[in-house]
């Protein structure tokens, strides 16, 4: 494109050539040679004059060479774009009414034409810069209003983000022009849940906070939230519980209350999700709408206890002890046998772990299906990754600079650092509890009875106190008391120790402990189990059920 030309279109100026003379006597083919050039991104004299909002050169322009129209630049953007996106309400009427009036043009063909970058349409463009700017609003709105009513269609296609200029709208928090496009829409039911690409507009109200727009999003088509369910079958309630949106929580309930029982494709009810999530107001919301939460259960067999251990959710777990008809829940086995507390132990979760185990109703010893406790199967899982030894020559190579890490292999190198280290500081603490704590207080007694036979011997005797008939009877007829942790009084001790435990794990100090006399005495019992204890767990740490 000659520099000239592109200095006139840029300043709309009509008397200079070549727009002078395309309707003084020269034939506009002659021209086409002049109009086919673009500029080094690949813009016309068409992009150049209707984004700089010359009214009369746009019109001259797409009259006399349409083809220029629907003709895209470097990124895909037609002069409607630009239009749209220099905020030139007159030069997009006339684009779209001078495709209207061309028979070798469709009006839909130049309204669903998407960039490169974005696979933006207009209408995209439009909602875009109604959501990024608080300038000409007014006219954006028009300007959006007006392309809905040329093709209503083009609302329900998504681009590179999945979004739909209905998602678009509702992000822009502008109530009329939602109103706008639903009612512009031509379709009901689940013919328009089939049409309607990309992400939901009702999800797009909640992830926003936008609970203005989801009431009017229910007022003018109910269907988008009343028939709503993903591809996991999430409801939107499930969506909101997982968010942890509470108003939105309460007005979907408002609704339709039968959602707090309906389950998606994994099982998990919506008060799942937000006890995976540590979502604490809405977990109290839900469980209002249902008094026993014993039989809210998941594919898995696992209740909700299940999930806040299994996901790290101490907050959450302290929570639901509190809380009334969960005595049930405490020591309750999933289909592989797992309680919470093995949940908790298998994915390193050392804060939820200790929560459950200063809890009087644990039951910290049971065994699963695979006759394991939560310590022998974290044991196991020690011993396994502690075997899997790292590749010093790799490692040195990259160390080295020959082999780059891209940020992917960085960030999954500090996920696992970061996970192992939760393990370590888990295991570190139930091995103090079962194998040095409990070792302790169980020969608590037999120390004791040394002592005061050594003191006996040196002309110390004991002394009996006097105690009420009704004790002795009471002591005759019960067992013998045991010494036990009191795990209140010990655990910022146990913190501590096992803080210096994994400190000395990872400095290369710190074997993984073996018990030389079980593994002698019993090979079965001192080999680590096999793959199959670890059936149906996840082991590479908390999955969302969500997507």
């Amino acid at each position: 494109m000659e520099p000239a030309h592109f200095e006139a279109a840029f300043n709309g100026d009509l008397n200079k050539f070549p727009f002078c003379v395309i309707e003084g006597g020269y034939e506009p083919e002659n021209l086409n040679g002049i109009f086919s050039k673009v500029t080094p991104a690949g813009n016309s004299l068409l992009h150049v004059a209707s984004s700089s909002g010359h009214e009369e050169m746009t019109r001259l322009i797409a009259r006399n060479f349409p083809f220029l129209i629907t003709k895209q630049n470097n990124e895909g953007n037609t002069a409607l774009h630009l239009a749209v996106r220099a905020h030139k309400l007159n030069t997009v009427k006339i684009l779209v009414d001078l495709s209207k009036r061309n028979p070798n043009i469709s009006t839909d063909t130049l309204l669903t034409l998407k960039n490169k970058a974005e696979e933006n349409t207009a209408l995209h463009e439009a909602l875009f810069a109604l959501h990024a700017s608080k300038k000409n609003v007014n006219i954006l709105v028009d300007m959006a209003c007006y392309l809905v009513l040329n093709d209503p269609n083009v609302t329900c296609l998504a681009n590179k983000a999945g979004k739909s200029p209905l998602c678009m709208a509702v992000e822009s928090g502008n109530e009329e022009i939602l109103q706008y496009i639903l009612n512009a829409l031509p379709y009901q039911g689940d013919g328009l849940l089939q049409r309607l690409q990309g992400k939901s507009p009702v999800h797009v109200a909640i992830e926003q906070g936008q609970l203005d727009m989801l009431k009017v999003i229910k007022e003018r088509k109910a269907e988008l939230i009343l028939l709503s369910r993903d591809e996991k079958g999430n409801t939107p309630l499930h969506f909101a519980a997982y968010m942890g949106c509470i108003e939105e929580v309460r007005y979907l309930l408002e609704i339709k209350s039968d959602w707090a029982f309906e389950r998606n494709t994994k099982g998990f009810y919506p008060l799942h999700l937000a006890c995976e999530n540590g979502h604490i107001k809405v977990i109290k919301e839900l469980l209002r709408k249902w008094p026993d939460p014993t039989e809210l259960l998941c594919n898995k067999g696992q209740n909700i206890l299940h999930v806040a251990a299994k996901s790290g959710k101490d907050n959450v777990v302290r929570c639901l002890l509190n809380e009334k008809g969960i005595d049930e829940l405490v020591n309750k086995i999933d289909i592989n046998g797992n309680t919470p507390y093995h949940l908790a132990a298998i994915h390193g979760n050392s804060m939820v772990l200790v929560t459950l185990m200063r809890d009087k109703r644990s039951k910290i010893d049971l065994v699963n299906y695979q006759g394991l406790t939560a310590y022998d199967i974290l044991e196991s899982k020690i011993y396994m990754e502690h075997d899997d030894q790292i590749d010093v020559n790799e490692r040195n190579l990259k160390a080295s600079g020959n082999v780059e890490e891209n940020t992917a292999e960085v960030d999954l190198k500090s996920y696992k650092k970061t996970k192992q280290f939760q393990m370590m500081m888990t295991y570190s603490m139930l091995y103090m509890y079962h194998d040095i704590l409990q070792w302790m207080f169980g020969n608590f007694q037999r120390w004791r009875e040394n002592f005061l036979r050594c003191c006996e011997n040196v002309g110390i005797r004991r002394r009996r106190p006097h105690r009420h008939i009704s004790t002795k009877i009471s002591r005759i007829k019960s067992k013998p008391p045991t010494p036990k942790q009191d795990l209140n009084n010990t655990i910022n001790i146990l913190f501590v120790v096992a803080a210096l435990v994994v400190g000395a794990a990872f400095a290369g100090v710190l074997q993984v402990p073996i018990d030389n006399d079980k593994k002698d005495s019993n090979n079965d019992s001192a080999s680590p189990p096999t793959s199959s204890a670890f059936e149906g767990m996840n082991n590479d740490g908390m999955e969302s059920h969500l997507f």
